[in-house]
C-alpha cells in the first residue's frame, strides 16, 4: 500500500498541489506505513522533503497541545467545562460555539484578549459551529492563567513524556534546515485584512521559513494557542497515538472529548476535535468515531479508534503562496490508501 499512497501523492506534488509531503500511518502498536516526498523547500533553491523534517503543524496545535492541556486540567479537578473565563466557557471555546468570529487580525488591533472581548462576538453562542481561532487564543490566556507558560506547559505534560524531540515551539535556527518552508510573505492574511478595511505596517515579506506561519501565533511570540507547533510527521502520530492509547488523558477524558456536542449544527465537533462526518470528502471513509484535525499550511491527523488507524498527513501546500487547493479530497483520497491493510 505504501507504492499507492507514493504514486498519488507524487502526482499531487506534480500538478502543482504542494512541494512536498511527509506521511506517517500506523496503529496502536505503531507507525506501520511512512514516507516522504519532493521537497521541504523549493523557493528560491530545493532542499528534499526526508522522514526527518520538520512542518509548521498551524492548526493541529488547537487539539494536540491546547485542548489535551485544557483537559489535563479538567482531569486534575483544576477546571470544570462549564467554568468560565472572560465570560466563555471552557465547553463553548473548545467546541466552537462560543459566538466568536472566525478570525481577527489580533496584531493589529493593540492587546489581543481586549480586541478579542470587544470585538470577537459575533453571533448567538449555542446556536451553530463558527471555527474560530480566537476561541483557542482564550484557551492559550486561560492555561497561561492556570500554569503559567503555556510551551513550557506543553513540553512538561506532552512532549516530554512521550519522549518527543521533533515537536517543539520556536524551534532554534540551527534546525532551519529541517524545517519545511511556507509562504512567502504573508500575502494571505495581507488580503484578509484588506477586505476588513484593516490596516497593519508589520507584515513579513521574505520568506517565511523556521517560524510561525499564522501571524496572531507569530506576533504574540511564536505560539497564541491556536498555531506554533512544529513536529515531524513520525512526532505527530506519537501525540496522536497518545490520544488513542489513554497515555495523555484518563479514558473517560478521552471518550468525553471525542463524542458530538454539536448534533443537529453545521458541523461535528468533539472538545477541540473535528469529527468524522458521512457527507465529508475527507472523512466519508473513517468510522462515526472518528476524529481528527487540520491546518491551514497543509497539516492533517485523523484517528480512527473503531479502525485502530491514525493516519498523518504534513504537507507545505502553502509555499511559496497559498493558493487555493483541494485538501480536503487530498486528505480523504490519502485515507482511502493509508486505512486497514
Amino acid at each position: 500500500m505504501n507504492s499507492e499512497i507514493d504514486d498519488f501523492l507524487a502526482h499531487e506534488i506534480d500538478v502543482g498541489s504542494f512541494p512536498g509531503a511527509v506521511y506517517a500511518a500506523g496503529s496502536s502498536r505503531g507507525i506501520d506505513r511512512q514516507n516522504a516526498l519532493g521537497h521541504a523547500v523549493s523557493v528560491p533553491f530545493r532542499v528534499p522533503a526526508t522522514l526527518d523534517t520538520i512542518y509548521d503543524c498551524a492548526s493541529l496545535t488547537k487539539p494536540l497541545i491546547t485542548a489535551t492541556l485544557v483537559l489535563q486540567a479538567v482531569a486534575q479537578g483544576k477546571v470544570r467545562l462549564d467554568d468560565e473565563f472572560e465570560g466563555y466557557s471552557y465547553r463553548s471555546l473548545l467546541t466552537h460555539t462560543s459566538g466568536l468570529a472566525a478570525w481577527l487580525p489580533l496584531y493589529a488591533l493593540g492587546d489581543y484578549r481586549r480586541a478579542i472581548l470587544e470585538k470577537g462576538p459575533e453571533y448567538e453562542a449555542g446556536t451553530k459551529v463558527v471555527y474560530s481561532d480566537l476561541n483557542f487564543i482564550l484557551l492559550h490566556d486561560a492555561l497561561t492563567a492556570i500554569y503559567g507558560d503555556y510551551a513550557a506547559r506543553a513540553r512538561e505534560k506532552i512532549l516530554r513524556p512521550l519522549e518527543l524531540e521533533d515537536a517543539m515551539f520556536h524551534p532554534p535556527a540551527a534546525l532551519r534546515p529541517r524545517i519545511a518552508a511556507t509562504e512567502w510573505g504573508q500575502r494571505w492574511e495581507v488580503g484578509m485584512c484588506a477586505t476588513r478595511g484593516i490596516a497593519f505596517n508589520g507584515f513579513r515579506s521574505g520568506l517565511i521559513w523556521g517560524e510561525t506561519h499564522d501571524g496572531n501565533s507569530h506576533h504574540f511570540g511564536g505560539t497564541a494557542g491556536n498555531a506554533g507547533l512544529f513536529a515531524t510527521a513520525r512526532a505527530v502520530f506519537r501525540i496522536a497515538h497518545g490520544w488513542l492509547t489513554g497515555k495523555l488523558l484518563p479514558r473517560e477524558i478521552v471518550d468525553e472529548a471525542t463524542r458530538n456536542y454539536t448534533s443537529g449544527m453545521n458541523e461535528n465537533r468533539g472538545l477541540g476535535w473535528l469529527l468524522s462526518a458521512p457527507d465529508h470528502v475527507a472523512t466519508k471513509m473513517l468510522s462515526p468515531r472518528a476524529y481528527g484535525h487540520t491546518g491551514f499550511t497543509g497539516t492533517s491527523v485523523w484517528i480512527d479508534p473503531d479502525s485502530d488507524r491514525i493516519m498523518v498527513l504534513l504537507t507545505n501546500r502553502v509555499h511559496p503562496c497559498a493558493a487555493p487547493v483541494a485538501m480536503q479530497s487530498i486528505r480523504g483520497q490519502f485515507h482511502s490508501l493509508a486505512g486497514p491493510a
